[in-house]
């Protein structure tokens, strides 16, 4: 968990920022205020989880209206099969 001290400043950086300073070993603050690569990683770590769970919740009502689409679809196409079967 990311303490509150720390978080505002990397929101304001940014997850691209922090991540390059990360992956570059370079000071995450900006100037004197150097922050924990500890803290920027379980930042990162929590940005990841939260935009995953998006991602499923999205798959999931995707999902649900796919199959709901392709419910009415199969309902509305039963008068034409029926027609081509008899």
């Amino acid at each position: 968990m990311v303490g509150n001290r720390f978080r505002g400043d990397l929101e304001k950086l940014g997850e691209d920022v922090v991540r390059h300073r990360l992956a570059n070993r370079m000071s995450i603050g900006d100037g004197s205020d150097n922050l924990p690569y500890d803290e920027a990683k379980a930042w990162l770590a929590e940005k990841a989880t939260a935009r995953q769970s998006v991602e499923k919740f999205r798959f999931w009502v995707i999902l649900v209206i796919t199959v709901i689409a392709a419910v009415a679809a199969v309902i509305a196409a039963i008068p034409v099969l029926k027609s081509w079967i008899i």
